[in-house]
């Protein structure tokens, strides 16, 4: 009887530290994606922006986020990661913005390492 006891006991246990390896592989194998970005990609706006952002679903160790549009870049240096939040990277915009389409560019290293890039569109109207 004891026997089977540890049997059942052994079985258990490999069933556990199976279903921890299955959460952390996954948790692993899991990259950090893009949650929001403001403006909104794809919005038209009827007024300039102070600064555009990149939110994540994970942290970042560190990022970049360049804006252009009509006439060249509006960004203000290349940005960088929000100090006040660590899964968002934002980028102070100069003033004046014509109407017309613009494109923000991102590239970030998230906490595991990962190197990704991207970039989404938006458009001022006047």
């Amino acid at each position: 009887m004891a026997e089977v006891h540890l049997k059942r006991s052994s079985v258990a246990a490999l069933a556990a530290a199976c279903a921890v390896l299955a959460v952390s592989a996954g948790t692993a194998a899991a990259h950090t994606e893009v949650s929001s970005t403001s403006p909104r990609s794809g919005k038209s706006l009827r007024s300039s922006l102070s600064a555009a952002s990149v939110t994540f679903s994970g942290p970042l160790r560190r990022g970049t986020l360049r804006v252009t549009g009509p006439g060249g870049t509006w960004s203000v240096g290349k940005g960088g990661r929000d100090p006040r939040n660590v899964r968002r990277v934002i980028v102070r915009l100069r003033g004046g913005q014509p109407a017309g389409n613009y494109r923000a560019s991102w590239a970030v290293v998230a906490a595991d390492g990962h190197h990704q890039s991207g970039s989404f569109r938006f458009k001022i109207r006047r």
